[in-house]
Parts: structure tokens; C-alpha cells; sequence
């Protein structure tokens, strides 16, 4: 296994990612805030301030003969990600062109299969409809094009941990869509994930993860707000026991079977 690790984002999930993987890597973490700088600094991390758009010297230089993790969300919020999808082709033509980086790994995201209905495995369609999910189809393919044999991509379902769970934003709103399943991963899964993607380096470059259970959004919201101890939710349409379920249901198996995993959270109720 490679020793040098370059976490290209430093949110939520890298942060995770550089507490997990810095006994088996030196890691170089790239933020935009001096302040996360010096927190990562704290946590025995090489920081790198750079954003999106600047020159990319130093990144380049951190990305030679490293595992890449390329981990930079466009903003839910941002309906022109132009900008932002040609910036990341240009750092990924820069990481190929002008340095030799051991692996990459794109942390893509489900809602590249946009409003497909039932099952989707690995090699189901991509159908995106926001501008992020059309954002990351690009990058996608542009990673995939550039460097086929020494990059992967890994498509996350909603992302769950200790700090982080969709009904925090959800309490004591009225939804729709009671029927549709739930698709979530937990964090914990997702590192040893890309641990082993990292070790095996398999044949397969497009790879996801969901949880293996799929609980309906109307049974499931409401129980985990309670459970919680949060506001109420509620549905504005009734449940239908009989309905097998609406909306997308994301099938992981092929990926676990690929990278000989077994989930430690395959159930949302357990997350």
C-alpha cells in the first residue's frame, strides 16, 4: 500500500477520512480556511490551503506518487456549477499531465441515477436532473477518460455518522414521498470502502454504497425523529403497506461482492 495520502477536501467526509487513515499514511489535506488549516495541523495533518480555481503547483506536488482522494462538493445550493466542473477537469488533467499520482479516488455521489425508479446496481443508466448530479456525471467521465486504469469512482448514498443524520434537517417538517425508500450509508462503511479499494485496487472502476435495507421514508422519518427526541414528522399522504416501494433502491451488493465487505451498518435503523 502506498504511504502518501492527499485528502483533495477536507469537509465532513475527509475529516473522517484523516482521522481514520493517519496511522498507515502521512496525509496532506487540502481546506480554504486558515482556521481548518490549523485544526488539521492539530490532528497531525500536513495542510494545504488551497480552493478550487487557484494555481495548482503545490497540490501537484502533493499529488506525486500518492493516493488521491477527490473530495470537493459543488454546493447544493448552486444552480450554475460550470465553473466549478471545469475547474475540477482541470485539476484532474493537471494530477495526470504533470504528476504521477499512485491512485485517484472521485467520491461521486447516487443522485448521478437522478429519478429512476426500483433497483439500481452499479451498471444501471445514469439519469441526472439537478445541476449536481449532472455535475458529477462529468467529472465522472472525465476522470474515467483521463486515466482509466488508475482511478475509481465511488457513487455515496446519503451519509450518516455520529454527527450527521438527515432527520436533524427533516424534524418537524411535513414530507412527501412516504413511499419511497430510503437510501443511506453510514461513514464508517465508507472508509473501509475506500480502504479497500485503496488494497485491492479491483478491476472494477465504478463502484457504489447504500445500506442493504431500505426502509420506506414514511415509516422510517417519523420513528427516528421520536427516537431522537426531535420534533415529529409527517407525511402528506397516508403510507401504503402494499406498495413495494417507490423512488430509487440502491443495490450495493455487486461492490461488497467485488471488494469481499461485509457493512457494518446494513440496516439504516442500526445508523
Amino acid at each position: 500500500m502506498q504511504n502518501k495520502l492527499l485528502l483533495c477536501g477536507c469537509g465532513w467526509l475527509g475529516g473522517y477520512a484523516a482521522e481514520h487513515f493517519k496511522s498507515d499514511f502521512a496525509i496532506t489535506g487540502t481546506t480554504r480556511s486558515e482556521s481548518k488549516a490549523q485544526q488539521l495541523a492539530n490532528q497531525g495533518i500536513h495542510p494545504l490551503l488551497f480552493g478550487l480555481g487557484q494555481p495548482l503547483d503545490a497540490l501537484i506536488e502533493a499529488a506525486n506518487n500518492s493516493v488521491v482522494v477527490l473530495n470537493i462538493p459543488p454546493g447544493r445550493r448552486n444552480p450554475d456549477l460550470s465553473d466549478f466542473t471545469h475547474s475540477m477537469y482541470e485539476l484532474i488533467t493537471a494530477l495526470f499531465t504533470q504528476a504521477t499520482p499512485a491512485l485517484v479516488v472521485f467520491i461521486s455521489t447516487t443522485s448521478v441515477y437522478g429519478d429512476s425508479e426500483g433497483v439500481i446496481t452499479e451498471s444501471s443508466p445514469v439519469a441526472p436532473v439537478t445541476a449536481s448530479g449532472k455535475a458529477h456525471v462529468g467529472i465522472e467521465r472525465h476522470l474515467l477518460d483521463t486515466a482509466p486504469h488508475k482511478s475509481y469512482v465511488l457513487r455515496l448514498a446519503g451519509l450518516v455518522g455520529p454527527d450527521r443524520h438527515p432527520v436533524n434537517t427533516l424534524a418537524g417538517r411535513t414530507l412527501s414521498g412516504a413511499d419511497q425508500v430510503v437510501n443511506l450509508v453510514h461513514i464508517e462503511d465508507v472508509l473501509r470502502t475506500i480502504e479497500a479499494l485503496i488494497k485491492q485496487q479491483p478491476n472494477k472502476s465504478i463502484l457504489h454504497l447504500c445500506s442493504q435495507d431500505h426502509p420506506k421514508r414514511g415509516l422510517y422519518y417519523p420513528e427516528m425523529a421520536k427516537r431522537r427526541g426531535l420534533a415529529p414528522i409527517h407525511f402528506s399522504e397516508q403510507q401504503n403497506e402494499h406498495n413495494a416501494g417507490e423512488g430509487k433502491h440502491i443495490d450495493a451488493s455487486a461492490t461488497l461482492a467485488e471488494l469481499s465487505l461485509r457493512l457494518s451498518y446494513p440496516s439504516p435503523w442500526d445508523m
